[in-house]
């Protein structure tokens, strides 16, 4: 969805796929600190890995998180689009209105 977006409006981007090419936990790290957020609020709580590692039901620290989102890049909400102006998590047709502008497009 975001990707089709993106190519809706002309939006130049680089696209990575953290299912192939992993983020080290340096690289997740900076990632997020540059997004803004916290791994917690970058964590998918729909995933399949945060039911089976019980993550609800847990106390689990940030270092933890960013090591558990490494090993299992399910754990990390997509798309993430960082941009000099912002950035956005998840298809939020609005944030991405809000960064890309709605003038190319309706």
């Amino acid at each position: 969805m975001a990707q089709e977006y993106l190519e809706q409006r002309g939006v130049e981007y680089a696209r990575r796929d953290y299912f192939k090419e992993r983020f080290t936990r340096e690289e997740l790290a900076d990632v997020l600190r540059r997004a803004g957020l916290t791994p917690r609020e970058a964590l998918s709580k729909r995933s399949r890995a945060y039911r089976d590692l019980g993550l609800a039901e847990r106390e689990v620290s940030d270092d933890e998180l960013l090591d558990l989102m490494v090993a299992e890049p399910t754990l990390l909400r997509r798309p993430l689009l960082l941009t000099p102006e912002g950035s956005a998590l998840g298809f939020d047709r609005k944030r991405l209105d809000a960064l890309f502008g709605t003038d190319k497009m309706d």
